[in-house]
């Protein structure tokens, strides 16, 4: 019975997610025959002021500045997310390192902690855990700075750095 139920939930959710492929293909289609007959439009309706020619050459060089800005928009973003994973890393390093030095300085634990004073016989068993995990995370940190094992690219250089 929870088979059949869960058999029938998965193909559900197969046919919902090949029907949203599907709408996807065909909105894409139709987005790009309405930019085609745009362009189309854009040429004749001034081929007739600047001849043939000159409407293609205005509306390519138009496209032209459009790429240019959808790059530059794409990487300033790229350059904001770059910066903000450097901000992460370094937040987390900088957690680790205070952690580390809180657990080496033996800092009190709290009042009315149950494992103040030596109650615990397996705390120094957690401190040395402690310890280790956050020197694991400080090293993964510096080891693998971007989350994956081939390190961060520089970004490059945007319309607007000097060069």
């Amino acid at each position: 019975m929870a088979f059949a139920g869960l058999k029938a939930m998965l193909a559900g959710a197969l046919r919902d997610r090949v029907a949203a492929v599907l709408a996807w293909v065909v909105a894409s289609i139709l987005l790009a025959t309405a930019w085609v007959l745009t362009v189309i439009a854009a040429v004749t309706w001034l081929a007739p002021r600047l001849g043939p020619i000159g409407a293609l050459l205005a509306v390519a060089g138009g496209l032209a500045v459009l790429a240019l800005l959808v790059v530059w928009l794409a990487g300033a973003q790229n350059r904001r997310s770059a910066d903000l994973r450097a901000t992460t890393r370094a937040l987390w390093a900088a957690t680790a390192v205070s952690a580390a030095s809180a657990i080496l300085r033996g800092e009190p634990q709290a009042k009315g902690d149950p494992h103040a004073n030596g109650q615990d016989p397996g705390g120094r068993h957690r401190s040395a855990l402690l310890i280790a995990g956050g020197l694991a995370l400080l090293l993964l940190a510096f080891l693998f700075p971007s989350g994956r094992s081939g390190g961060d690219d520089p970004p490059a250089p945007g319309p607007d750095d000097a060069a």
